[in-house]
C-alpha cells in the first residue's frame, strides 16, 4: 500500500476509534512545538598568496557561531555577528588556507562572512567577486577537527574531493548581506567591491523570515558547466584559455552550457595574472561580442566589449534574458600581436535556484521524554508551478535513526516513524518551475503525546506474506508486546484491512486477563477494543489475531496503531526485525498478492437502491458503490444521468487505491460515491430513476460501470 494512502486510512481509522469509545475517553491535550527558524552550518574555505612569511591579524565577523582555522590550526570561535574579532597569527610563505565553520540560528538576522587578512605589506578583504584568492564553500557536514583534510585542500583538487565515501560540491561564494560598515574595526577599509559572502547549504535560504530557496544574485552560475574549454569555468585564474596571436584570434569562440534556463544579466571576463615577463595588458582581450541561446543553435548577440582598457577583468552588462547557452566571440585583436588569456568566464543571473533541500538539527521538541509523534501540520506558501514535500524520521540520542518516511506534500499528516523515540528530524523539500517565484515554508507544527505510553515497545509480523488477490484468506497478526509497570496498558488495537476482515475471536492467543469488549470491522480497518485492557499483569508477551480478508492489490502493509484505554493519541506498531524461524523468510507486515485475477472495476451498485432526499435526515443519500482492484492513485469520478440521457449530476473527482467504496458496517461518511440527489444546479431532482456511471480513469484507457438508482419523496 502507498503511504500516502495509509495516512488517509490512519487517519480514518483513529476518527473511527474515537467515535467507538467516545463515551470511555477522558480529555486529552496533545502538546505540541512550532518550528520557524531553520539552522544552517556552512563550511567556507579561502586561499590566500602570500610572497613571503610574516606575522599578522586575522580580523572577521560572521552571522553566526563560528570557528576559524588557518592551515588547518584552530584560531578562535566567536559566538555571533554582534562584533568582530582581530586574532594574531603567522602566515607562511605562497599559499595559506582559511577555513571557518559558520553557524546560522536560521531566524532573520544577517547572513555570511567577512574576513581581512592583515600581513602588514600585504592585505586581504573579501569579496564574494574575488577570484585570485578566492572562497568556497559547501553545506556537506564535514569534520570540525583540526588539520582535517578539507582545511589545506588544493584549489584544484575541489573537484575530487570526499568525506566519508561521499562527493563533497565545493562553490564560490556568493554575497551575504551582513554588512561589514556597521564594525568600526573595518571602518577604514573601501567597501566598493568588498563586502560579506555567503553560501547556502543545501540550495536554501533560511535568514529572511522564512525556509526558501536561496536568491541566485551574485552566484557565477558558470562555474563547473560543460563549456568547450573547460579550464574557463573551473573557477582557477591560473588555468587559461589560450587563443591565437593577433588577427589570428578574431572569430574565436568559447562557449558554455548552464545546464538549464536562466535570467542571465551579466557575463564577466577575467585575465589570466601574468607571469614575472608579461602583464595584464599583454594577455587581455581587446574586444568581443556576447552571444546567448536557448536551445545552442540560434545564439542573439546582447553585448559586447570594445577597446578594452580595463585588462584585468570587464564585463558585458544587459537586460535580463531567458537563456541556456553563452558564447564569447572574439571582435578585435591586440596591435601588439600578443596571444590573450582567458583565466575564467562568469555568468551571473536573476532568479532562484530551483530546488533545495534542508534538513533539521535532531529535535527533542522541548523534552527529553519518549514521545508518541501523532501528526504534524506546516504553513507557507506554494504559488503555482512550485511544491513544496516533507519527511521525518525518529531516534533516541539524535544520532541513530529511523528509515525516513516517504516525502509527502499534506500540509496536514500522521507522522510515520518508529515510536517511541526522544527525537525527531525532518527534512524539507522545495521545488519551483519558474525563475523568480518559490516556495516559503514559514512553520510547522509537530503534536505529540510524552505523557505514558501503551507500551515500551510494540512490534508485529503478517502471515501468510503471499495470497490470491480477491479471495478471502485466513491472515495471522502476531504482536509482540513490552509492556512496563509504568506504561498504561492497550485500550484499543486498530490494524488497517484491505477489505472487511471477519475475526476469529476464539481463536485469538495471548489475552490472557484481558478481554474483548467490542469489535469493529470497516472497508479498511479493524479495531478492537479491551476490557480489560492489556497490561503488564494481564497478557502475555505475544498477541495472536487470526482474521480473514482479501487482497485488492499487488501488496497490502497491515499498519497497526495501539491506544491507551483512556485517551486518543496512538503508538504506532513498528515491523517485527528478524527471521521467522517456521518459514525461513525475514518478519513482514506486508502481504503480497500471488495473481493478479481480479476486475479492476466490480460490484457497481447503489445503496440504497431508492432513497428519499427530503431533509428528514433519513435515507437521504444513495452511496454510488463499487469494488476497486489492482489500482493506485486512480482518478474515479461519478456521473448522473436522467433517463433521457441528460447529464445531470457529476460528482467531484477522487483519487483512490484499491479498496471497497461500498458501504459497510462502520466508518461510510468519506465514501467517494454519496449523492444527495441533487443536479449540478444544487436542486433536487425530481423523482424517478437514474442511471449512473462510475469512470475509473487509467493510461492510457478507462474502467466504466454503470447501475441504477431511484429517487423518490
Amino acid at each position: 500500500m502507498r503511504t500516502d494512502l495509509l495516512f488517509r486510512r490512519l487517519a480514518g481509522l483513529m476518527a473511527l476509534v474515537l467515535l467507538l469509545c467516545s463515551s470511555s475517553l477522558s480529555a486529552q491535550q496533545l502538546s505540541q512545538t512550532t518550528i520557524s527558524s531553520w539552522p544552517t552550518t556552512t563550511y567556507y574555505l579561502g586561499f590566500f598568496q602570500f610572497a613571503s612569511k610574516t606575522d599578522g591579524q586575522i580580523q572577521i565577523a560572521a552571522g553566526g557561531r563560528y570557528t576559524l582555522y588557518l592551515n588547518g590550526d584552530l584560531i578562535g570561535s566567536d559566538q555571533g555577528p554582534e562584533a568582530a574579532q582581530s586574532y594574531e597569527v603567522s602566515f607562511k610563505r605562497r599559499v595559506n588556507h582559511v577555513a571557518v565553520i559558520v553557524q546560522h540560528d536560521g531566524q532573520q538576522s544577517p547572513y555570511g562572512l567577512f574576513c581581512v587578512l592583515d600581513g602588514g605589506e600585504e592585505r586581504f578583504v573579501s569579496s564574494p567577486t574575488e577570484r585570485v584568492n578566492p572562497w568556497f564553500w559547501t553545506g556537506v557536514p564535514l569534520s570540525a577537527e583540526e588539520d582535517a583534510d578539507w582545511m589545506t585542500l588544493r584549489q584544484r583538487d575541489l573537484g575530487d574531493y570526499e568525506e566519508n565515501g561521499a562527493a563533497v560540491r565545493w562553490q564560490p561564494v556568493q554575497a551575504g548581506n551582513l554588512d561589514p560598515g556597521v564594525y568600526a574595526e573595518f571602518a577604514d577599509l573601501d567597501l566598493t567591491r568588498n563586502g560579506s559572502m555567503a553560501g547556502f547549504a543545501g540550495g536554501l535560504a533560511g535568514h529572511q523570515g522564512g525556509l526558501q530557496l536561496r536568491d541566485l544574485a551574485g552566484q557565477n552560475m558558470a562555474f563547473n558547466t560543460l563549456s568547450t574549454e573547460p579550464n574557463m569555468v573551473d573557477g582557477n585564474l591560473s588555468t587559461s584559455v589560450n587563443f591565437r596571436k593577433g588577427a589570428g584570434a578574431l572569430l574565436q569562440s568559447v562557449e558554455t552550457d548552464l545546464g538549464r534556463q536562466f535570467f542571465i544579466e551579466r557575463v564577466r571576463v577575467i585575465t589570466q595574472p601574468p607571469s614575472s615577463k608579461t602583464s595584464y595588458e599583454d594577455l587581455s582581450l581587446r574586444g568581443y561580442s556576447i552571444l546567448v541561446s536557448k536551445d545552442g543553435v540560434e545564439f542573439l548577440e546582447v553585448g559586447a566589449q570594445n577597446q578594452i582598457a580595463t585588462f584585468q577583468e570587464s564585463e558585458v552588462v544587459f537586460a535580463p534574458i531567458p537563456a541556456r547557452h553563452v558564447r564569447l566571440t572574439i571582435t578585435e585583436f591586440s596591435n601588439r600581436n600578443a596571444a590573450p588569456r582567458v583565466g575564467e568566464l562568469e555568468i551571473y543571473v536573476q532568479g532562484l535556484d530551483q530546488q533545495g533541500t534542508y534538513r533539521s538539527p535532531p529535535l527533542n521538541l522541548g523534552t527529553d521524554d519518549l514521545k508518541n509523534f501523532e501528526r504534524v501540520q506546516w504553513f507557507g506558501q506554494v504559488p503555482t508551478n512550485a511544491e513544496m514535500s516533507l519527511r521525518f524520521r525518529s531516534g533516541d540520542d539524535g544520532q541513530i535513526w529511523s528509515a525516513w518516511s516517504d516525502w509527502s506534500p499534506d500540509r496536514d499528516r500522521l507522522l510515520d516513524v518508529p515510536e517511541p523515540h526522544r527525537f525527531l528530524q525532518f527534512e524539507s523539500r522545495l521545488a519551483t518551475q519558474a525563475l523568480t517565484a518559490g516556495p516559503v515554508l514559514d512553520s510547522l507544527v509537530v503534536f505529540y503525546d510524552s505523557g505514558p505510553i501503551p507500551a515500551t515497545r510494540a512490534a508485529a509480523s503478517i502471515l501468510p506474506l503471499r495470497a490470491s488477490m480477491g479471495v478471502d484468506t485466513l491472515f495471522t497478526y502476531t504482536l509482540e508486546l513490552d509492556i512496563g509497570t509504568d506504561d498504561t496498558g492497550i485500550g484499543r488495537l486498530a490494524i488497517t484491512t484491505p477489505w472487511p476482515a471477519q475475526l476469529d475471536q476464539a481463536a485469538i492467543q495471548g489475552l490472557g486477563d484481558a478481554g474483548i469488549a467490542a469489535v469493529v470491522a470497516s472497508n479498511d480497518s479493524l479495531v478492537l477494543v479491551f476490557d480489560p485492557p492489556i497490561t503488564a499483569e494481564t497478557s502475555t508477551t505475544e498477541l495472536v489475531i487470526p482474521f480473514t480478508t482479501r487482497l485488492l492489490a499487488a501488496s497490502h502493509a497491515f499498519q497497526g496503531l495501539l491506544f491507551p484505554p483512556t485517551a486518543v493519541s496512538s503508538l504506532r506498531v513498528q515491523e517485527r526485525e528478524g527471521t521467522d524461524p517456521n518459514t525461513g523468510l525475514a518478519y513482514s507486515i506486508t502481504a503480497s498478492a500471488t495473481d493478479f485475477d481480479l476486475a479492476i472495476l466490480d460490484a457497481v451498485k447503489a445503496h440504497p437502491a431508492t432513497f428519499t432526499p427530503n431533509g428528514d435526515a433519513i435515507n437521504d443519500e444513495a452511496v454510488l458503490g463499487f469494488v476497486l482492484g489492482r489500482v493506485h492513485d486512480a482518478q474515479v469520478h461519478f456521473e448522473v444521468y436522467d433517463l433521457s440521457g441528460h447529464l445531470v449530476r457529476t460528482l467531484p473527482a477522487r483519487t483512490l487505491n484499491a479498496g471497497n467504496y461500498a458501504p459497510s458496517r462502520g466508518r461510510n461518511a468519506n465514501l467517494p460515491g454519496r449523492w444527495d440527489g441533487r443536479g449540478d444546479d444544487g436542486a433536487v431532482l425530481p423523482p424517478g430513476l437514474y442511471l449512473f456511471r462510475v469512470v475509473v480513469h487509467l493510461k492510457p484507457d478507462k474502467k466504466v460501470g454503470t447501475g441504477v438508482v431511484r429517487l423518490a419523496y
